[in-house]
């Protein structure tokens, strides 16, 4: 048993911001409208952060030296020991006679977290918020200080606690709270769970003293737990529980199969016609098609039937033959008239009468469709590309992987140019992805026919996370995950035929699919979107439920398109769109267009809503992450949102918008952060890039009105 007190954070003696001594709201609380606070206190300067020129003009003429260390700074440097005690002494009251024995009593009631500095100067220090101790669950203080290094705003709010919950003795021992998540979860658990102990406020905003849990089951999993239970310490009610791996959801796999019947039971006018429609939502590509049909008719010989596809492709079936036979009744093999066509749409199927006197029915018809078993045609190992770029990958075509040279003379997939590396090894299809097992080449030149084939996707995975590096170091400015260059690690072949990939915390694992729902999952925008939770945990960790959750996804998705056309814009053969895990996904439906999500319209997928109205219908994570999802895609390219109809004229471009979205996430948003708040929090990160009376704001602002957050 783990118990942690303040796990990942740094307690600072700080005096207490609010009257412990009754739970009314205090003198001293700290209230932030709309989640962001523009103060003038001591040593603090009011107003907005500065644009991106006035950064740096402000930072030369209080320096006069060039700009200071950019990214996370240690917790016990001088620089960010110097930017926790000027905000602590801007968030807290000075100290009285009357309060300093309570101050004493109380402990700290902030701990740094983290403390960054970006590319405007900005250092940014997070405090995770505490009560007599204890951590207070999901409540973190942002405090912002400028070039000139004051506090200029603050993100998050402190409101009041009752006294003793963080010292007084509670009902329930950690182990009985740890009994009760085992429970809960049901099946046994990787290792032994961890318990902490933690202020928690309710939906109806009543602090109580709690334990949050965290049970693991990875191994052997589908879906892969890290199991969050929040249980009140004196009553052991469950109050909240989430998981904390993500993963991908599972979505039926595209048929191979594709049969459609309609029965109209029309009459066939005497030289006149009959049209009747079979409509399939499905997107695969022809292989045979049999068409059966039953037509009741006192002559055959006067009927033409014709069958259109949604293309517009048509074939004539029949056109007056049978001589003097009655009726058309039987199964046509159409296959050589549709092959290669895709199914989605409308099929039609006409039946004329050319002739006088006679009559009948179309009674009922039927289509029966084989799937064509299609996989992207490989580009040329032999022929690539002039330049570097000699390495052949599954998805993305050829592309150039930076390896290490091993003893023997072979290569690894390991990359020592990237932060403080990125590596891909053999997870050998154990149910966890574990140990050292390296991924070799011969002669470094990876994809070749010759080269094995667990290496295969390998060679995506190590791409994905080397775009992932990149994308973030030259778009968001930042090293890695937690800004300081974290290694990115990677496992493939996790499992046998295992349709998902997650971010458990410390490394990527993939699995391989199973050939018909997926093909292995090491797609760059699945690699951006698993690595992006890696960032999320490091810097905002929006907690994996609620809006919180929806927004922890659609930050994914984002990030992870965002990687997708960043890898684009340098490689020819790599694709970007709007459509989620598109690449690996159905990889035998012949089409790309098949993904799981889409955000130009979320609700493509018959799950996802697109608008904030819709968000009592649809909670769960995956699904409410497409109102923000529509958001940046409105913002990018402009449009209109499907359900309100209101549009946004004119997008701001894919750059603009990924480094708005993604300041906003990493500086802005707190654990708790909603839908509203994070239109607030990208307001404030397009205000620090382009100024407040900039376009970009105003796109901004108009791309959550569509979705429906204001």
């Amino acid at each position: 048993m783990t118990i942690r007190r303040t796990e990942g954070s740094t307690p600072v003696s700080l005096r207490p911001t609010t009257d412990t001594s009754a739970p009314a709201k205090a003198k001293n609380v700290l209230r932030v409208k709309d989640g962001f606070e523009s103060v003038s206190r001591t040593g603090a300067a009011a107003g907005a952060q500065p644009t991106a020129a006035a950064a740096a003009t402000s930072q030369a003429s209080t320096t006069g030296a060039p700009s200071a260390q950019v990214g996370r700074l240690a917790l016990d440097s001088k620089e960010a020991q110097q930017a926790i005690q000027t905000s602590l002494k801007h968030l807290t009251p000075p100290l009285t006679a009357s309060n300093l024995l309570a101050a004493n009593k109380a402990g700290p009631t902030l701990a740094a977290k983290s403390v960054e500095r970006d590319e405007l100067g900005m250092t940014h220090v997070r405090l995770d918020r505490m009560h007599e101790g204890v951590k207070v669950f999901g409540e973190q203080v942002i405090s912002h200080l400028g070039a000139d290094g004051k506090v200029s705003s603050v993100t998050g709010e402190q409101n009041a606690i009752p006294a003793g919950l963080g010292t007084q003795k509670t009902k329930l021992a950690p182990q009985q709270a740890i009994d009760i998540a085992k429970k809960e979860l049901g099946g046994k658990a990787d290792k032994q769970p961890s318990s902490e102990r933690v202020v928690y406020q309710d939906a109806d905003g009543k602090y109580r003293a709690a334990y949050q849990v965290e049970v693991t089951q990875i191994a052997g999993q589908e879906k892969p737990k890290k199991q969050n239970y929040i249980i009140d310490a004196n009553t052991g009610a469950v109050l909240e529980s989430f998981n904390k791996i993500g993963g991908w959801s599972k979505k039926a796999a595209a048929p191979m199969q594709v049969n459609g019947t309609a029965s109209p039971n029309a009459a066939i006018p005497d030289k006149g016609q009959v049209e009747s429609k079979i409509t399939f939502p499905d997107n695969v590509t022809v292989d045979k098609l049999s068409l059966d049909l039953n037509i009741k008719h006192t002559f055959s010989g006067d009927l033409k039937v014709t069958l259109t596809s949604p293309s517009g492709k048509s074939h004539v079936v029949q056109d007056r033959k049978g001589g003097s036979a009655d009726d058309i009744a039987g199964s046509f093999d159409l296959s050589k008239a549709f092959a290669g066509e895709n199914t989605k749409g409308e099929w039609t199927l006409k039946v004329e009468d050319k002739a006088a006197r006679d009559v009948g029915t179309l009674n009922n018809w039927s289509l029966n469709i084989q799937a064509k078993e299609t996989t992207p045609p490989p580009t040329d190992p032999q022929n690539p590309p002039a330049g570097t770029a000699d390495d052949l990958s599954m998805y993305s075509g050829h592309v150039d992987l930076k390896t290490k040279k091993e003893a023997d003379g072979t290569y690894s997939l390991e990359d020592s140019t990237r932060g403080k590396g990125v590596v891909t090894y053999d997870a050998n299809n154990k149910t966890t992805a574990s140990g050292q097992t390296k991924i070799t080449d011969d002669n470094d030149k990876w994809g070749e026919a010759t080269d094995p084939a667990r290496a295969k996707a390998a060679v995506d995975a190590h791409y994905g996370a080397a775009m992932t590096y990149d994308f973030m170091k030259n778009i968001m400015g930042r090293d890695s995950i937690d800004g300081a260059g974290e290694k990115l690690v990677s496992y493939v072949h996790v499992r046998n035929n295992y349709v998902n990939a997650f971010w458990d915390g410390e490394k990527m694992s993939y699995g391989d699919g199973d050939g018909k729902q997926s093909g292995p999952l090491t797609t760059l925008d699945i690699a951006g979107h698993e690595i992006a939770h890696g960032l999320t945990e490091r810097t905002a960790g929006l907690i994996y439920s609620g809006e919180s959750g929806g927004l922890n996804e659609s930050f994914s998705d984002i990030i992870g398109t965002g990687v997708e056309w960043y890898a684009a814009q340098n490689n020819p053969e790599a694709k970007w769109n709007w459509t989620v895990g598109e690449a690996a996904w159905t990889p035998n439906n012949g089409t790309d267009e098949d993904g799981l999500r889409y955000m130009n319209d979320p609700t493509k997928d018959n799950y996802s809503v697109d608008n904030y109205k819709n968000y009592p219908k649809q909670t769960e994570v995956h699904g409410s992450s497409g109102i923000s999802n529509n958001a940046f895609y409105l913002l990018v390219e402009g449009g209109k949102n499907k359900t309100s109809g209101l549009e946004v004229k004119g997008g701001i471009g894919m750059e603009d918008g990924l480094k708005i979205f993604t300041r906003a996430l990493t500086t802005y948003m707190t654990p708790r952060t909603t839908f509203a708040q994070a239109r607030e929090a990208t307001i404030k990160a397009a205000t620090d890039l382009h100024g407040a009376d900039s376009v970009q704001v105003q796109k901004v602002k108009d791309a959550w009105t569509a979705v429906g957050v204001n």
